[in-house]
């Protein structure tokens, strides 16, 4: 599957004790899932400069696949200073191997320069915004349902990257302010039987459906084929996307069954959750967050690089934290 159309994600680190860095060693941040794939920030020293890479940990032995991105990385600092690099990547490279390479600067700045400037009680701050630009091969999972097989249930065909989903039109309308407006608006495509959606990825679009219809009644889709077993609807991989269309479309449900995964069931860091809570605006999930956040160090570990993009309530709530510890 080829995919294309921006998704955006930052991965944030603070890498600790550098000084004890040695010549050519590797410092991995923690992995952290988005839109499917798996990804770390590395430091490395490398001579008389501190290198800094992005690491999508993805085997090359899973497939033939590639992904496309720009990347910025910033050495960001509470004194101010902000050492910004940017490019654009093919993972996973032209050499390939099993395991593909990290991208980024072995240079990126002067060891010298990043001690006096960056470094605080012997730790940096990292932060990197990737854009995915384009995907091959990523997530080619065999589609199960919402095919064919269902069109006697539904009365309109959805077309996203050339697969058609077969859905009903009046069950859309009530999950999504969006559809609603597709289908029973004045629009010219409320007349068709065929519409294509566009700047949509198939995969996350059969997700997103997935989770719209339910586990109840997508195992009564699978019982009404014989298709036995039960279906996880969420997990860590798939939840980004669900949550980037559910906004997108405006399905509140969706939203609220991710929301519920993240509390629940995810396994994704503290620091991710508080960001995807403010981005998709699901406030049970910040309060889950926020009183996880105890000490220093939890305060730290979920500040983003750019503090502009943390809810301003959010923001109030540490610095109170932050006065009652001191």
């Amino acid at each position: 599957m080829t995919s294309s159309g921006y998704n955006e994600f930052i991965l944030t680190h603070v890498f600790k004790n550098v000084s004890s860095l040695k010549e050519g060693e590797n410092d991995f941040s923690d992995v952290e899932e988005h839109f499917d794939v798996p990804w770390k920030l590395y430091a490395s020293r490398r001579g008389s400069c501190l290198g800094l890479f992005l690491h999508c940990d993805k085997l090359c032995k899973d497939g033939d696949w590639s992904i496309d991105i720009d990347l910025d990385i910033k050495l960001m600092s509470v004194k101010g200073k902000i050492i910004s690099r940017s490019s654009s990547h093919c993972f996973p490279g032209p050499d390939g191997g099993i395991q593909p390479k990290g991208f980024g600067w072995p240079n990126f700045i002067e060891w010298d320069q990043m001690e006096k400037d960056h470094k605080v009680d012997d730790d940096i701050f990292v932060m990197a915004r990737v854009k995915i630009k384009k995907t091959t091969g990523i997530n080619n999972r065999k589609r199960q349902f919402f095919d064919e097989t269902t069109s006697d249930f539904s009365d309109v065909v959805l077309i996203v990257e050339d697969e058609k989903f077969h859905v009903s039109k009046l069950f859309l309308a009530r999950q999504s302010s969006y559809f609603t407006s597709l289908f029973l608006g004045d629009f010219e495509e409320a007349k068709k039987s065929e519409i294509s959606l566009t700047g949509v990825e198939s995969e996350k679009f059969q997700n997103f459906l997935e989770v719209l219809h339910g586990e109840d009644a997508i195992n009564g889709i699978y019982k009404k084929f014989d298709i036995c077993g039960r279906i996880s609807l969420i997990t860590d991989a798939t939840v980004d996307g669900i949550l980037s269309l559910a906004d997108m479309y405006d399905a509140p449900t969706a939203i609220r069954r991710c929301e519920q995964f993240m509390i629940e069931k995810s396994e994704k860091s503290l620091k991710t959750k508080l960001q995807m809570s403010t981005r998709y605006k699901m406030k049970k999930l910040q309060n889950f967050c926020l009183v996880k956040i105890k000490t220093k160090e939890d305060i730290r570990s979920v500040l983003p690089g750019d503090l502009s993009e943390l809810d301003p309530s959010v923001w109030s709530h540490l610095m109170h934290l932050l006065a009652s510890i001191d």
